[in-house]
């Protein structure tokens, strides 16, 4: 049995996009009246959702707004900093080595529209077969929809993915989808229970061919024959 796809997540995993996340997220809370929204309280909502933030604070902080309305005014403010989000070290290596061998997924929380216009910053629109957002399933991470719906449109069983996460919350959706689960911890993240992973590794270039064959016999990458 071979591994026929990779599906990856995006903030954290792909590129450093945390930071922007909470500066957006900061900055419209306290548009809102909310006195603070530490780093050490945000990291606390990693591998969740915009909308997991937005109904805590309407509910903590009383606010008049529904949960889209929230979201939607962080996102404006977020859509601004994507110039500034960078990939993290050794994820071009990787896409390149398996591009064109295995199909490649996103499947993110964040909305599709950030994802894309992340995506399109920095080049990549065309390598992924498929790009899913959390805006686009029921139920978010760490529920298995947006993993199962990424299989449907990839036309591969989930057995036959690896999924790449940096969160709890990632990991156990993926997992509950049936999925390979490569962990890869970020500076953010260590501190998350990866022990349901199949394997965990410190930077995301580290998984070749020979690492993902002590797990399920992968798609060969770029440089190997076929």
């Amino acid at each position: 049995m071979a591994i026929e796809a990779l599906i990856f997540d995006m903030d954290g995993t792909l590129v450093d996009s945390e930071p922007q996340h909470h500066q957006a997220w900061e900055q419209t809370l306290i548009d809102h009246g909310v006195a603070s929204f530490s780093w050490e309280k945000f990291t606390a909502y990693i591998g969740t959702s915009n909308e997991k933030v937005a109904a805590d604070f309407i509910e903590s902080a009383a606010l008049d707004l529904e949960v889209a309305e929230l979201v939607r005014r962080k996102q404006q403010r977020y859509l601004r900093l994507i110039p500034q989000i960078h990939l993290l070290p050794g994820v071009a290596e990787l896409l390149n080595r398996f591009a064109g061998n295995c199909r490649l997924a996103v499947a993110s929380s964040s909305h599709l529209l950030e994802l894309e216009r992340i995506l399109a910053v920095h080049g990549l629109g065309q390598i992924f077969a498929v790009v899913l957002g959390g805006d686009m399933v029921a139920r978010k991470k760490p529920y298995p929809d947006i993993y199962l719906e990424a299989s449907r449109r990839l036309g591969v069983a989930p057995h036959r993915c690896t999924a790449f996460e940096d969160s709890a919350a990632g990991v156990l959706a993926a997992k509950r989808a049936g999925m390979t689960v490569v962990a890869v911890p970020n500076s953010w993240s260590q501190g998350h229970d990866f022990s349901p992973a199949d394997l965990v590794i410190a930077r995301i270039d580290q998984v070749d061919a020979g690492v993902l064959g002590e797990l399920i016999a992968p798609c060969a990458p770029a440089s190997a024959p076929r």
